[in-house]
């Protein structure tokens, strides 16, 4: 029988048994190398409260909380997708950052520049400068 995945659906290795964990949603008992671990941000306050205690100068507690899936349930809750056989096969990292583009912002002509007169050079420094090695 062929083999799908070159490293069988583990992260492993050679390493032999390994813990096994639940998954908080099933709750089905999973190889700690083969679950699916998702770490979201959680705040106990709804976001428009919170929103609105940020901007009179409260601290909103975030917190982050790590969830452990089988493959089963994360693939039915969006977090992995199906991939055919030439991506899986290929070396690609799936939560991969987006690029930043960075934003140039010009400054409005209405201000002032300042600008900088430049020192005036005098030849004891560039003398100086040329005598050392």
């Amino acid at each position: 029988m062929p083999k799908k995945r070159k490293n069988r659906g583990r992260h492993k290795g050679d390493k032999g048994k390994e813990p096994m964990v639940y998954c908080d949603n099933c709750g089905k008992l999973v190889p700690r190398s083969k679950a699916v671990r998702v770490t979201v941000p959680y705040s106990p306050v709804p976001g428009d409260l919170a929103r609105e205690l940020e901007k009179q100068g409260a601290i909103v507690p975030r917190y982050y909380v790590t969830k452990t899936y089988c493959i089963n349930c994360a693939i039915y809750l969006g977090i992995l997708k199906v991939r055919a056989e030439d991506e899986r096969k290929r070396k690609v990292s799936l939560t991969k950052a987006p690029a930043r583009r960075e934003v140039i912002t010009v400054p409005p002509a209405s201000k002032p520049s300042q600008t900088q007169t430049p020192a005036p050079s005098t030849s004891q420094g560039t003398q100086g400068a040329q005598a050392k090695p």
